[in-house]
């Protein structure tokens, strides 16, 4: 091997298979080559290397043979190669974004088409809801024409009506006894208040209900909503457990129900009382709308 060749080690690439080892060790191939010629020209400067210092007497040409055998070693078996493979590797690098470029086109059409589906099941959807409502609308116009004169037109609207306003207050929750202030936040207070029956559902809309008399001392109701009636269903389950903690004995959790469930409900409240005043030896309480008795032993067992 050549004497410029003595330091280093270079690898074979003749299978064209690109490496940073390979590089690296070109790197390092060049460099001692660099450093005989210093050393021999004397020179500190890799830069300071010119035509004149080679037309020295001191260099024999037996040394800038060896150089140039050595270079020319470097450049055919080494780089050339490393080079040859790097450009076939960016043409394969090419003709793969080429291909991941024609994937994105195809991807694309693909979802446009599924979005045009989906457009057209929307619009059919729509359609059909559209031929109920029409049809559902014919049928509630004739039953109101042909309906008895004790189910006037007037009495179904209201039986309508009420069937909507029930869905909507299905979602909502009244609270009674919450301690009124004038710098409140209702929805910090409303979440104290299920804090402590270990509910902690997502709070909306909390608003008092009613004008505030003068001279009136008592809280107004405070209304507030929750994002879907299984969540007031929990709430509701878990609204016993306030009369055992501490400050919280006059405070009441209740559904949010119409002018006339409230007066249903107050109904009930007052035969709820009798009942306990008439036959204190028994438990009472309001269950599904209706009172409910039972003797005390068996609650007490059950």
């Amino acid at each position: 091997m050549m004497t410029a060749l003595q330091d280093f080690q270079l690898d074979d690439v003749s299978n064209g298979e690109f490496s940073f080892c390979n590089v690296s060790q070109v790197i390092t191939a060049s460099e001692c080559v660099f450093r005989d010629m210093h050393k021999e020209l004397n020179l500190g400067d890799f830069t300071r290397i010119r035509q004149s210092h080679f037309n020295k007497r001191t260099v024999p040409k037996e040394k800038l043979a060896e150089w140039l055998e050595t270079v020319c070693h470097i450049l055919d078996s080494f780089s050339i190669p490393l080079l040859k493979n790097a450009m076939s590797n960016m043409d394969s690098i090419k003709k793969r974004v080429d291909d991941l470029q024609e994937e994105k086109i195809n991807d694309q059409k693909e979802i446009i088409q599924l979005k045009d589906k989906i457009i057209e099941k929307k619009s059919d959807e729509l359609n059909e809801v559209a031929s109920t409502v029409k049809t559902e609308m014919k049928s509630f116009s004739t039953i109101v024409k042909n309906c008895p004169a004790t189910l006037t037109k007037k009495t179904i609207e209201a039986a309508v009506k009420s069937a909507c306003d029930k869905d909507d207050r299905s979602k909502n929750i009244i609270i009674y006894g919450i301690e009124e202030s004038s710098d409140e936040v209702l929805r910090d207070k409303v979440e104290n208040v299920l804090q402590e029956i270990n509910e902690k559902p997502v709070v909306r809309d909390c608003v008092r209900v009613g004008f505030q008399r003068s001279g009136d001392h008592r809280p107004r109701p405070v209304k507030f909503s929750l994002s879907n009636s299984d969540h007031v269903a929990q709430v509701l389950r878990s609204a016993n457990r306030l009369h055992t903690k501490e400050g919280y004995k006059s405070v009441y959790i209740c559904p949010d129900r119409t002018v006339q469930e409230r007066r249903s409900y107050k109904i009930l409240l007052d035969q709820l009382k009798e009942k306990r005043n008439s036959e204190p030896n028994r438990t009472h309480y309001i269950r599904n709308s209706r009172i409910v008795s039972s003797d005390m032993n068996s609650s007490l067992s059950g």
